[in-house]
């Protein structure tokens, strides 16, 4: 999902990128990760790391292949970085366990509250332990035109016809994957100094609030939505009440390609017709 806007965007900016897919490149195989010429200073400046496990719930039934993929991934990827190009890793807003209740910073403590944040958590440890110049972000809530996100499933669920009940009691900061591309481009570009950055879309709501201002920027008008506490939609995953991202220290070296969710939403929604279309 990210990937592929990333691929354009840095495309566009006259980089040369080689993208992998998980058959061209599966990290958490060590030997292909250790032989791949590709990963060399030879090849490349940089290398970004948007695969992850990232099915939530899922990933309480399979833990093994979420750390798998989200730990041993990053460790053996920032083995093979250890003396060759600087990397940029994704994480999640998830390493949080949602109970400060005021935007979360940096340096704040992390509580994993399940399997996904857990692993994710460790593959950055991980990368901070085995590399001296990567750059780790941490997002939240990423939708984009080219995977499974919240605002595909919440259209679909509306043009089906089904009742919608969406959760009010989780707050956080939707973030559209052409701007976080752009951060990550702006990134390299400036050659961001070493360190976990928050980078996230600037607008905290529910996702409630998230399916309204996506289906009325669907469908043109206010569609009805059901509001519903998280007690009433239970899951297998606990997921963090308050995982807003503080992305100031993101801005203060220079990078804040975040848009308002109502603009970006509606380039989302433009995109995604064309392609239905």
């Amino acid at each position: 999902m990210l990937g592929r806007d990333l691929v354009k965007l840095l495309t566009d900016r006259n980089h040369s990128v080689t993208a992998f897919s998980s058959k061209d490149l599966d990290l958490t195989n060590h030997r292909s990760v250790q032989e791949s010429p590709e990963l060399s200073k030879k090849k490349h400046d940089w290398v970004i790391n948007c695969a992850a496990y990232t099915a939530v719930d899922k990933a309480e039934e399979e833990p093994e292949l979420a750390w798998d993929i989200n730990e041993e991934g990053a460790l053996n990827l920032a083995e093979r970085l250890e003396n060759g190009p600087r990397l940029l890793h994704i994480s999640t807003d998830f390493v949080f366990d949602g109970t400060k209740g005021e935007p979360y910073v940096e340096t704040d403590e992390t509580n994993p509250l399940g399997t996904y944040g857990q692993t994710k958590l460790g593959g950055e440890r991980y990368i901070e332990a085995m590399t001296q110049d990567a750059v780790i972000f941490r997002t939240s809530w990423l939708y984009g035109v080219y995977g499974k996100c919240f605002p595909t499933t919440i259209i679909k669920a509306h043009e089906a016809g089904k009742a919608l009940r969406v959760v009010n009691d989780q707050i956080g900061c939707p973030t559209y994957t052409v701007d976080l591309a752009m951060a990550c481009a702006d990134a390299i570009e400036k050659g961001l100094t070493t360190g976990i950055y928050h980078a996230a879309g600037n607008e905290p709501m529910s996702w409630e609030q998230f399916a309204e201002k996506t289906l009325a920027l669907w469908t043109g008008e206010k569609i009805s939505i059901e509001g519903i506490p998280t007690s009433e939609y239970p899951t297998l995953a606990e997921r963090p009440p308050y995982s807003v991202l503080d992305t100031s220290k993101l801005k203060a070296a220079g990078i804040s390609p975040w848009r308002d969710t109502s603009v970006c939403l509606q380039e989302f929604c433009d995109r995604l017709k064309n392609d239905l279309t």
